[in-house]
Formats: C-alpha cells, structure tokens, sequence
C-alpha cells in the first residue's frame, strides 16, 4: 500500500483526547477488514471516548503518522512519545 492510496476521507476510530485535547497517538492498529485506529497513551477504548473522525483529520494533527500508513492489515505500531520511532508489528485480531 502507498501513501497516495489513502483516501483522506476515510473514517477511522480515535479518541477525544487526541481531537480535542491534542494528546499524543502512540498506538495505531489497521485492522484485518481495513479499518484503522489511532490511540493516545491515557484513553480507554470506551465507547464514551472513541470519535469517527476522517484520516484527513488525523494527520492534519500529527504528520509523522505517514510514515506507518503503508502498515498492511493485521498490523500496529507504537511509539513511546511523539519524536520516538514506531515498532510495527503483525498480530491476530481475536474473535469476540
């Protein structure tokens, strides 16, 4: 996958914090069906946290999240703070 391939109008997940309050992503995941989400280090998954926002939107805060988008699906990455470099790394998503 190449950078140019993202629509930027896509919609992804993220979390208040990141939209509103500027925090940091450190964890972004692509999905095995596509989807993708990107995480600061303090918010939980819950649904009162989570925003559908378009991946325009969420690299318009943070440029150096174009270095992982050419992640495959079944894929993440994490970084310790936003001048670290990320760990991309495969995993299985597990059945709910």
């Amino acid at each position: 996958m190449h950078i140019e391939d993202i629509d930027m109008n896509m919609a992804v997940f993220t979390t208040k914090n990141v939209m509103k309050n500027g925090l940091t992503i450190v964890r972004v995941s692509h999905g095995d069906d596509g989807y993708w989400q990107f995480f600061d280090a303090v918010s939980t998954n819950s649904n009162e946290n989570i925003m559908l926002v378009s991946m325009g939107s969420v690299l318009n805060m943070d440029e150096s999240l174009r270095a992982i988008l050419k992640m495959e699906p079944s894929h993440r990455a994490s970084r310790e703070g936003k001048n670290q470099d990320w760990i991309v790394e495969k995993y299985i998503e597990e059945e709910e």
